[in-house]
């Protein structure tokens, strides 16, 4: 991405794009790494068995840490994606102008709080659903009370991610109605010039 971005510089000077595409992209990664490395440093403490029987990470005293690395490195991921396709609705070749990379930075929120918002609520109406039979699957090895958690913080995550795309979904609305709205006003400015 450097690479391009410096080329896209030279050959293009001052009328350049791609340093701030991609400072985008970052940022989005950047915003999807903090979130998954705090949810899975809390969901770890919730139910270590979820990352250990469900995610593969060994067991030892820095499992929390290490829940929370893999967390950063699935939301950095995640935001990459999301930013990618952000970039791709907003700012494709159309006759309305492009969102300013202002305007996208300032609605990066709206992701970020359906996001923790589908965590905490998902789990709450589904936490006493097992379409993944989970319960059936880990009788032999954790008690109960595991088994709850564990579902628990299948059900956050589902949330989660569910919440993102949501969040996502909303902020392109937003973002392409103001790309509509910018258009027809700039439409409606030519005319009358």
């Amino acid at each position: 991405m450097t690479v391009v971005a410096l080329a896209d510089l030279r050959r293009n000077g001052q009328q350049a794009t791609r340093f701030r595409e991609y400072g985008f992209i970052l940022l989005a990664g950047a915003v999807g790494a903090v979130v998954g490395f705090v949810n899975d440093l809390i969901t770890s403490s919730i139910s270590p068995e979820y990352f250990l029987l469900g995610k593969g990470l060994d067991e030892g005293p820095d499992l929390r840490f290490r829940a929370g690395l893999f967390g950063l490195q699935v939301g950095f991921s995640a935001g990459i994606i999301g930013g990618a396709i952000c970039l791709f609705v907003t700012r494709r070749k159309s006759s309305d102008p492009q969102v300013e990379f202002g305007r996208l930075l300032r609605m990066l929120w709206i992701p970020v709080i359906a996001a923790v918002f589908g965590g905490l609520v998902v789990p709450l109406v589904c936490a006493k659903f097992d379409p993944a039979h989970f319960s059936a699957q880990l009788a032999p090895i954790l008690d109960d009370a595991m088994i709850s958690h564990f579902r628990e913080v299948w059900w956050i995550h589902i949330g989660l991610y569910l919440g993102m795309a949501i969040g996502l979904v909303i902020m392109l609305i937003r973002a392409t109605g103001q790309r509509k709205r910018s258009g027809i006003h700039g439409c409606a400015t030519r005319s009358n010039g």
